[in-house]
Parts: structure tokens; C-alpha cells; sequence
């Protein structure tokens, strides 16, 4: 699976069940600064990225009830970072996952090694293949 490629909805709706048990409106991270907005979790900074690289001008708050453009958000962010230029191999889900949780980054943090577990749970109970 490259970012090049289409990333398929199942696959992100398994992200979206991870972040946010698949509901649309959940705000998470309620003390932090930068609050969690909507089915996959969006923070600020990353749509401050996504809004550099697309001329747009989203806020964290519009991803709350909006599936479609959280889904828009989170492949543009893989088309940027889960490249095979930037990991020096061809991304995998895992990658795209730690990648999400971790930021640009987090295919190699530790710290998102649970969240890819996490992640093989909800595959395995969805009968997706992640490999």
C-alpha cells in the first residue's frame, strides 16, 4: 500500500473506530490546548498542515459531523507524510496508522506501538488485512 494509491474508506473507517469508536461528533483531549474534533480525532495541527498544503482554511472544529472532509484531511496527510521518499520503504497501514497517531514521525516512535496494536484488533475483528 503506497499513499500514492487510493486508501481505501474500510481502511480509515478501522482508524476512525480506533480514535473515536466511529462517531462523528466526539470531542476528545478536552485538557489540552489543542482539543480532538470528530470521528478521526483531528487536531489543529494538523490541519494547520493539511491548510498550508491544500490553500485552505479549516478549522479543528469543522471536522465535528463531517466525515467526508475528516476523510479528505487524513488522506492528504498520508499523501504528504506516509511516502516511500520520506520512509525509505513503501508504506504499510501500520506506518499510516503510527504516522496519524504519532504525527510525521510516528511510523518510528515507540509511543505508537499500542495504538498499531490497537489497530490489528479492530482489523482482525473486521476481517481486514493489514499486510
Amino acid at each position: 500500500m503506497t499513499a500514492d494509491m487510493t486508501i481505501p474508506d474500510s481502511f480509515i473507517d478501522l482508524i476512525a473506530q480506533v480514535e473515536s469508536g466511529g462517531r462523528l461528533t466526539v470531542i476528545g483531549d478536552k485538557h489540552l490546548a489543542a482539543k480532538a474534533y470528530g470521528i478521526l480525532q483531528i487536531r489543529q495541527p494538523c490541519l494547520d498542515d493539511f491548510n498550508r498544503w491544500n490553500g485552505t482554511n479549516h478549522s479543528a472544529k469543522d471536522m465535528l459531523g463531517n466525515k467526508e472532509l475528516s476523510y479528505t484531511v487524513f488522506r492528504g496527510y498520508m499523501r504528504i507524510y506516509a511516502t516511500e521518499a520520506r520512509l525509505g520503504h513503501q508504506p504499510t497501514y501500520e506506518d499510516m496508522a503510527r504516522i496519524w497517531n504519532g504525527g510525521p514521525r510516528g511510523y518510528m516512535k515507540t509511543s505508537t506501538v499500542g495504538y498499531a496494536e490497537k489497530l490489528r484488533k479492530v482489523a482482525l475483528a473486521a476481517d481486514f488485512k493489514l499486510v
